[in-house]
């Protein structure tokens, strides 16, 4: 009859070995997956599947706070359309009162 270091021994040889065997079965399935798509293929899809998320997280955000997303969209026209509308603002309060010595310097 084995001795308790003998039966110890066997049963950490026995796990040792399915340890292993669980192992080559999940290096095999790698193996077979990149040989399959290939590194770039992968590298594609994780790169896509991060952009999907983070395209859900902006839109769960704009979706959270469309007020500040519609203030800032109104700040960047009038940016952009700051020139006619500074000149509109300008010769409206102008009226007539060209002899009052107003440079236009063309800043606007």
């Amino acid at each position: 009859m084995p001795s308790a270091a003998e039966q110890l021994v066997r049963v950490e040889r026995a796990n040792r070995d399915a340890a292993r065997a669980t192992l080559d079965t999940e290096i095999a399935r790698i193996r077979g997956d990149i040989e399959q798509r290939g590194i770039g293929g992968r590298i594609a899809d994780e790169a896509s599947a991060k952009a999907l998320a983070a395209l859900d997280d902006a839109s769960q955000i704009a979706s959270e706070s469309k007020g500040v997303i519609g203030g800032t969209i109104a700040l960047l026209v009038l940016w952009f359309f700051r020139k006619p509308i500074l000149s509109a603002l300008a010769s409206l309060f102008d009226s007539g009162d060209d002899n009052e010595g107003n440079e236009e310097d063309g800043n606007w």
